[in-house]
Parts: structure tokens; sequence; C-alpha cells
């Protein structure tokens, strides 16, 4: 006899579907109905995983050794200062220094931030960098280019400081000139930087003047400027201006570096802070300069001088959040020079004082030095005391104009405090012409501090005269809220309450985050879900089955879910779900059905509504129950196949004429969360739906409809259609 056929041939010619594929779907069905476990969430494992092989990391190659940097001469050099810095701050206070008073009145008549560095430049330059012992040292350590040196020093830093000044620097040059010409009458004027009057539109030019020096074509020069922006929370910047010069190998300065670096970074917080006791408004500073060269020589010879100025400002609000006149700081500045051939020389000490500043421009008005401590004795005094004066100048000017920027943000409504009620805005529920006292308070929003603020402009909402609302103005004391009483008008009407602004030392608030309303009409979720799967309808030869019919349903999920409101906003509801679900499959030999009906729980595990027009935005996350469907393996007549057999075997069914097996097959929610497991919300649990599209004019706030292809086999079509409604649970105001 000949062997029967894997496949057979209809009367029209057209190949039979094997029995071994309808047996493969069968087996299929039966494994996912018997899987157990979420099926809203896709494995954790990676595809490739296989759980019965011993997984291992795999064996790193050896890499070659890292190489390691050799440090410069230069960075050796900045280290040995750091350091040397670090043991002269632990031995305590030195004397006090006197400083001239001339430095307190630079900024007096100063109209423009050109005109206030113009002043100040002539204070930060070489003027009296080689005077006394140390600093005929230096000159001697840099060698027969020490005056050339000095002159570039200046160059960059009025460079550098114009740079600072942005877009407008252009009309505030700096140029250079000889020592021996100066005749300013300024005691503290560099002797390479002038500045000439003009007329009256630019006040301060620079005389121009040329000085022989070194060829440019000896050396190879590189400029840059970096500039960063400030650290979250804080305004300001922070720029890194350099230059290096290194002379070319074909000429007499092969071997010679230089490099000139200047650093300015100002910074102000954003918001104040409430401290102390009183909690007064304070807002931090700081400020950090330094101006670095370092030159190297064959030999080798090298040289490192450095000045810098560290500072730490408090600025004090008042209880109309404007910045009080007086900044006070605290300085610490050094002066240092170290070389190869140079003994090391270092002076520094702090400086405690304030300033007061145009609060349009930030340009310091007046400066005051209270106490000066930490300087040596000696003939450094003198020079130094300079020096010192003029850089604590230069610290109030960069930082002046950080705290006025500052001040723009926190007076920005509800940008460092916000408006807090009690009761809670939204949860108080309508009663006609009922008056309510509530509670109201000012807080930071970072620390969450109240803070005593005046309130003003209280107003009806959403237009005035719905209710009302008094006192207009009140203030609120650290335990003392200010308290406003609601008085609902006749008749509801949508986001009734009022509204208010504040004032205060921490920053002011207004318009949304200082609104109180009645709690919002109550909602309800509407959902429904239609999913439909075509069989699979397969003739078959083998072992004298003729047809099977394969997972074909109609599946239909409906749910109603009543909204309530959390103390923390969002929305969240359980509800009835139903659901129902009939076979579609032929009539066949063989046939896998998919039935059932039953209720379970529909979730709302939160969300926003938000209604009003602009802007509009509903988001759920919606977590529908389990479905508990059947799939029924069915085959009659006496026709199982023995593969079947033992399937059906392994279910506990017995052979016989008629057999089946019946397994759980919660086919809706496996559709369900296979087509929008993207979109599922590990963290709250559930599916979030966005999107939605407002509805105007009835009882309906607005719908979402999804229609979707749900097949996850090819041969197997699926169509899901679903739609949520959410509604008012009221239908009059």
């Amino acid at each position: 006899m000949a062997a029967i056929p894997a496949a057979g041939w209809s009367l029209t010619g057209k190949p039979l579907m094997p029995t071994h594929l309808f047996l493969l779907l069968s087996i299929a069905f039966v494994t996912a109905s018997c899987l157990g476990g979420d099926k809203h969430l896709p494995s954790s494992n990676p595809p490739e995983y296989d759980p019965k092989k011993v997984h291992t990391a795999p064996v790193a190659q050896p890499s070659a050794p890292a190489m390691v940097a050799k440090p410069t001469e230069l960075d050796l050099l900045r280290s040995k200062l750091d350091s040397l810095e670090t043991g002269s701050k632990e031995k305590g206070e030195g004397k006090k220094v006197p400083i001239d008073p001339n430095l307190l009145q630079l900024f007096k008549g100063v109209t423009s931030p050109c005109e206030a560095l113009s002043r100040l430049a002539p204070g930060l330059g070489s003027t009296q960098l080689f005077a006394g012992q140390e600093g005929v040292a230096l000159k001697k350590a840099l060698g027969p280019d020490a005056d050339g040196i000095a002159r570039r020093m200046d160059e960059r830093l009025a460079e550098g400081l114009k740079r600072s000044l942005g877009p407008g620097a252009s009309d505030c040059p700096i140029s250079v000139r000889q020592r021996k010409s100066s005749r300013l009458k300024n005691p503290f004027q560099p002797a390479r930087v002038v500045l000439a009057h003009a007329s009256s539109s630019v006040p301060f030019l620079l005389a121009q003047t040329t000085i022989p020096e070194t060829s440019q074509d000896d050396y190879d020069v590189q400029k840059s400027l970096h500039r960063e922006d400030p650290p979250p929370e804080w305004v300001g910047w922070k720029t890194t201006d350099t230059m290096t010069r290194i002379g070319k190998e074909d000429r007499p300065t092969n071997g010679i570096r230089e490099d000139y670096e200047m650093i300015i970074a100002p910074k102000a917080k954003q918001c104040p802070h409430l401290e102390g006791p009183e909690l007064k408004g304070m807002v931090d500073g700081t400020f950090d300069w330094s101006y670095t060269m370092f030159r190297a020589t064959p030999g080798p010879q090298s040289v490192l001088y450095r000045r810098k100025i560290q500072a730490t400002l408090k600025g004090d609000v008042d209880d109309s959040a404007q910045l009080k006149k007086v900044v006070k700081y605290d300085a610490a500045i050094t002066f240092q020079h170290i070389g190869s051939e140079l003994p090391h020389y270092a002076n520094s000490g702090t400086i405690h004082g304030e300033f007061t500043i145009d609060q349009r421009t930030g340009i310091p008005e007046e400066f005051r030095i209270i106490t000066v401590s930490g300087f040596s004795e000696g003939e450094a005094q003198t020079r130094d005391a300079q020096l010192l004066g003029t850089l604590t100048a230069l610290m109030a000017f960069f930082s002046g104009q950080e705290y006025v920027d500052a001040e723009k943000i926190w007076k920005h409504p509800n940008t460092c405090v916000e408006i807090t009620f009690t009761p809670a805005t939204k949860t108080k529920k309508f009663v006609p012409n009922e008056s309510t006292p509530v509670k109201t308070e000012l807080r930071t929003k970072k620390e969450q501090t109240v803070v005593p603020a005046k309130f003003k402009e209280a107003r009806e909402r959403p237009r005035e005269g719905n209710g009302r609302v008094s006192p207009r103005e009140k203030e609120s004391q650290l335990n003392t809220p200010a308290t406003f009483t609601y008085q609902t008008p006749a008749t509801k009407v949508r986001h009734s309450g009022f509204r208010v602004k504040a004032v205060s030392r921490a920053g002011m608030a207004e318009e949304k985050d200082g609104e109180w309303e009645l709690a919002p009409s109550s909602y309800v979720l509407e959902f429904k879900s239609h999913i439909v799967q075509s069989p699979l309808n397969l003739p078959v030869t083998d072992f004298g089955v003729s047809m099977g019919s394969v997972g074909g349903f109609d599946a239909h999920v409906q749910a109603t879910v009543p909204l309530r409101r959390r103390d923390d906003g969002e929305w969240v509801g359980e509800g009835e779900m139903q659901y129902e679900t009939r076979p579609t499959t032929q009539a066949a030999h063989c046939e896998i059905r998919i039935q059932g009906s039953g209720k379970t729980t529909f979730h709302v595990k939160g969300g926003s509504i938000g209604t009003d027009p602009e802007p509009f935005a509903v988001n759920l996350i919606i977590l529908p129950g389990e479905t508990g469907e059947l799939t029924d393996i069915h085959c009659k007549s006496g026709n199982t196949p023995e593969k079947m057999k033992e399937l059906f075997a392994t279910q506990g069914v017995q052979d016989g004429r008629e057999a089946h097996s019946v397994t759980k097959g919660m086919r809706w929610s496996l559709l369900f969360g296979t087509t929008r497991r993207r979109t599922f919300n590990m963290t709250r649990g559930g599916y979030e739906i966005g999107g939605w599209t407002p509805v105007q004019g009835s009882d309906v706030i607005a719908k979402k409809t999804i229609t979707v292809s749900c097949a996850v086999v090819p041969l197997l079509p699926c169509q899901e259609v679903t739609e949520l409604t959410l509604k008012q649970a009221e239908t009059s105001e």
C-alpha cells in the first residue's frame, strides 16, 4: 500500500493544508491558554536568553597598559603654589592692612560698564609688578624680556576685560603705552594702560602708541576664549581667556614658552532663601577671578606668577521682593610667584565689606571695605593693598550685575514661591451662598518653608462678581496665615473661586498658581472595546479528518468607572467591567473555540483632567481587569488524530469517540495588552491614555477612539476598536 502523503490535493487542484499545521496551531493555543503571570507585561528576558544554559560574562581581553601623562612644568609649579597656599592659611591671621580711601571712590559718578572697567583696569596693571625685593627677584628670573612680559600681561588683561563687556566692547578700546611717559593724575594708574577723554558720546578712549618688540614671526601664538553656563539654580557665567606663545624651532626664540590665562566667574542664586531666626530673605553669590602668567626658557628655567580672588556674597531681599542696595562680601585674595630658580613668594589675606548697587544696571555706587586682615608685614603691604582694593572693586562690578539679573528671575511669578490654601483648592464642594474661610500661605518651592507675605488683588473667578471674596488684601506672618473668605454664588458656575497675588522676601506668585476654586464636577469614565479575530478554516486530509476551524471570536467589553480626585490631584477610580466573547469558528470535525462571559474590575490608576480651553489636557492611566474566556479544542466522530489524542491526554481527557480539552484563554485581555504594550507605565501600573479630543456643549468632556490591528499570528486577522468617553457625573451647574 502506498504511503499516505503529507498533504493532499482538492478536486479543484489546490493543495490542502497539512495536518501538522493544524496540530501546531492547536498546541500554540493550548500553550498560550495555560501560561500564567501578568499578560499585560512583556518578558524581562532578552530574546536570546535560554534559562537552560549557563550564561557567563565574556572574558575581557587584556588591554595595553594606559599611558600616564607626565605632568608639565606648569602643572608642577601650579601644584606647588596650591600646597604652599594651603599651608599659609593654617598659620592664622597676620597684620591688618590699611586701604587708601581713594580706592573707595572708583565708582563715583560711573554711568556705564565701560566707564567702570576703564577706572578699574589701571589698578590691575603691572605698575608694581617689579617693585620691592620680591619684584626685583621676579624680574631677574624673567630675564631680558621682563618688560615685554609685563606689557603682554597688561594687554591680555585689558583684552579679557574688554571681552567681558560683550557686543559693546568695540566702544571701549584699551591700548598700551610706554611706562616712562605716564603723566596721569591717578597715582594708581598702571604704566601700560592709557585712557584719554574724547567727546561726550564716548567719554573714555585710549591713546595709541607703538612699542617695538620681538617680531611676532618668532612665535606661534594661540588664543582661545571659553565660556561656561552657570550650574542649575544659578545665574552668571565663567570665561577662561588664554594665550600661548611658543618660540619657533628655526628662530632664536626656540624653546621659549609663555602662557597667559585669566578666569572670570561671577554667579548669584536665582532664588532667595530664608536665613536666621528672623527668616531674612538672602541671596548667595560667588565670585572667582584669577590671572596667571607662566614662562619657560631652555635650561630649563621657569616662572609662574598668579594673583586671584575668591569671594562669597550675600544680598538682602526685602518684603517687596526687592534687593536691598547693600550687598555684603567676604573675599580671600592671594598674590604668588615661584620658579625653578625663584624663591616662593606669597601674600594672602581676607577682606570683609559691602557695596551698594544701581538697581537698574547693577554697577556699584558706593564701595566699603570694613576689615582687611591676614596679610604679612613689610613693604609688600603698601603696594599689595592697592591691588587688593582694586580686585575687590572688580568683584563688586561683576557680581552686582548678576544680582540684578537674579532679581528679575525671583520676581517672575511662581518661580521661587507658591501659594498654598487650607482647605486645598478643588476640594470644597459647592453649596449655594455658603461662606468658606480659606487660610492662605506662601511657601518656597524648594524647601517648602513658610514665608511671611503680602497677599493682594484678591478677585473672584472665573469673573468678578461670581460670589464674593474678602478682604482684597491681607498679610500673613510666620505662624499666622492670611485668611480670605469666599461666599459662593446662588448657582454653580464652573471654576468658581478666587485668585490672589503674593509678594515676599523670597519671591512673587500670582495667577494660576494663586487660584483657589471649588471642587470640580465629578467625572465618569465609560470604556467600550470590541475585538474581532477571524477564524482560520483548514481543509485537512490526514487521519480522515475533513476540516478544522481555529480561533475565531467576537469579544465585547464595557465598563463604567466613577472617578474621584485624590489629595495629590490625581484622578482614580474602580468600576465593574463586563465582557462577553462568542466563538466564530465554523462547524468542523476539529475546532478551537474561544468563548466566555463574566465580570471583573476596571481600574483608573491616576491621571490628570484639565478642562480649561487653553490648554486642554486629559491623561489617564487605565488597567482593565483580566477576562476569563475558555479555549475549547473539540474533535468528534472518532476521527481524532493520534497526536491530538496525546495532547488531550496531557489535559486529563481519556481516549473516546469524542474528545475535547478546555483551558482558560484570557483572549481579549491578551490581545488588548499586546497592541499597546509600549504605552504601559511600569511605575504607575497601567496603560497611559492621552491625546483626547475635547467635546463642547454637553455633559461629555472628552473622547478617545483607538482603532488598531491586534493580529499576533499572520494567519489570524484581528481588529480592535476601543472608545473611551469622559463625562461629568453631574449634568447641571
